[in-house]
């Protein structure tokens, strides 16, 4: 077994391990060297690896969910969210890595370690990840600030900010589509809490929703009315 290979293989363990006791951190990364002493070898490749994934941690974990077909992070296994952590931070942060062995790290790890449906499970979401890195449709490195990400608008016809869409063009508020377009991203509890009164927002969360949610509008209009 190669060096990268074990470097590997023990990254996807100490971050399953922390992962399971609910503290991904750097703390915990070196409580484990100091009780565990990875060999000299291994250490230099896993500590960059998982580094990599704690401090980036929040990014990796929007791309996978934003590629794995409504898969949420905390409904997947133990071994295939880590495994796939390592693989997409190796994917976006990693340049000198090409993305193909990346992903062929990850799916026999994944088999190794996983179910037997941890191979295909783990091949889907990152080969979906390297087409859009390909296509250009997914950046390396950090997220562009979510204020300055873009998305087509159906109502203007091109490429629109995330910061125009809330301040509408001339600050007069959200949108009314913005639910629509930007449901991935947008905070609409943390939006109903800044507008609306603790008593409205209560109601509003023990009510019966609706249907089918048409608008942000039609939210906060609800939310008003509860008060009544």
């Amino acid at each position: 077994m190669g060096i990268r290979r074990k470097s590997r293989e023990l990254a996807m363990q100490v971050l399953f391990y922390m992962d399971t006791n609910g503290d991904i951190s750097l703390e915990n990364l070196e409580l484990y060297c100091s009780n565990f002493q990875p060999d000299e070898n291994v250490r230099p490749f896993f500590l960059k690896l998982v580094r990599g994934v704690i401090a980036s941690k929040s990014r990796i974990d929007a791309v996978i969910e934003q590629f794995s077909s409504n898969w949420k992070m905390h409904r997947m296994s133990g071994v295939d969210r880590n495994v796939l952590r390592l693989a997409v931070y190796e994917a976006l942060f990693c340049d000198d890595i090409p993305v193909k062995v990346s992903i062929n790290e990850a799916i026999d790890i994944g088999k190794k370690f996983g179910s037997g449906e941890s191979g295909a499970f783990i091949n889907g979401i990152l080969d979906s990840i390297r087409i859009a890195l390909d296509k250009g449709a997914l950046e390396k490195g950090e997220a562009v600030p979510r204020g300055n990400q873009e998305k087509r608008c159906p109502r203007l016809g091109n490429p629109v900010p995330f910061k125009y869409c809330m301040d509408n063009g001339d600050n007069t508020g959200p949108c009314f589509k913005i639910m629509d377009c930007w449901w991935e991203d947008f905070d609409i509890r943390a939006h109903l809490e800044k507008r609306l009164s603790p008593e409205a927002l209560d109601k509003l969360l023990k009510s019966k929703p609706p249907s089918k949610v048409a608008s942000l509008v039609e939210l906060i209009e609800q939310a008003k009315n509860a008060k009544k």
